[in-house]
């Protein structure tokens, strides 16, 4: 069988499930991974050949992708320019909204600061920031052994030096130093709200990442709150990925805690999701 006729089939078989650009779009990246055919060499040569074990490949990550299992999953890592995060399920998924946050942060700020992530995951915003703000000291924290597994791996992978340590944000915490800079996108979705949501991420990823135990969803970041009041420096300032049917309730929790220079700023879609406070 050549690519062409597999390309047909594979439109074929999730139709279903996916738009034609979603499908085309999965299918790309398919071949780029595994076999190392980008869509300009598909275009140049659609009638190359697969071998049998091609097929089987290909059929085995199909079958992942009508399974709705992201695509992130299925090849086990993404890049960002010149970042390469591996991911498992042990982690979520990287979101666009959470970049900008990293890009906020990065057209903020100055170089040689101290910065601690708050729920790592990954070690997505703990990796940029440490790659693109020179000489800064980034230590990181999850309550997850597997996520902080992920996250050392994709430090080494990028060399970068972070601190990570195992934290459970909503205990009691000494404070052992001192931050310029605190930034978090805890769990925030109600459980509650688990029937509306997309089953490529509540069947596959991590919920204690995404949804908040118990009645109050605010809980992580008045935690973060209260302890970033105290491990800040002075000046120091704190930035918060929310969801943005909340994110006025958090500009309130801020300045009940007498943060300064609140700013709300919504992401590339129009939606209030990023928000930052000096202490």
């Amino acid at each position: 069988m050549n690519l062409k006729s597999y390309k047909k089939l594979f439109l074929k078989s999730l139709l279903n499930q996916y738009s034609k650009r979603e499908i085309d779009s999965l299918f790309y990246i398919l071949i780029d991974f595994y076999l190392g055919i980008n869509r300009i060499k598909y275009i140049q040569n659609p009638m190359y050949l697969l071998s049998i074990n091609n097929i089987n490949l290909l059929d085995s990550k199909l079958k992942l992708i009508k399974n709705r299992m992201p695509i992130q999953y299925i090849t086990g890592r993404v890049l960002h320019k010149k970042l390469t995060f591996y991911l498992n399920e042990n982690v979520l998924i990287p979101r666009a909204e959470t970049i900008e946050l990293c890009n906020w942060i990065i057209s903020d700020q100055k170089n040689k600061i101290t910065i601690l992530d708050i729920g790592t995951g990954s070690g997505l915003i703990s990796i940029i920031l440490k790659k693109y703000l020179d000489n800064s000291n980034v230590e990181a924290w999850d309550i997850s052994i597997k996520a902080l597994e992920i996250a050392k791996k994709n430090s080494l992978v990028n060399n970068l030096k972070i601190n990570f340590n195992k934290v459970d944000v909503l205990k009691k915490i000494e404070i052992n130093n001192k931050y310029d800079l605190i930034v978090s996108n805890p769990p925030y979705v109600d459980k509650s709200e688990i029937p509306n949501i997309d089953v490529s991420v509540s069947k596959f990823e991590p919920h204690s990442a995404i949804f908040v135990d118990g009645d109050d969803n605010l809980v992580f970041y008045k935690k973060i709150i209260e302890f970033s009041k105290v491990a800040l420096n002075e000046l120091g300032v704190l930035y918060l990925e929310c969801h943005t049917d909340r994110i006025k309730s958090i500009k309130n929790l801020l300045k009940i805690n007498n943060f300064k220079k609140i700013m709300i700023k919504e992401d590339l879609n129009g939606r209030e999701r990023m928000i930052k406070a000096y202490k």
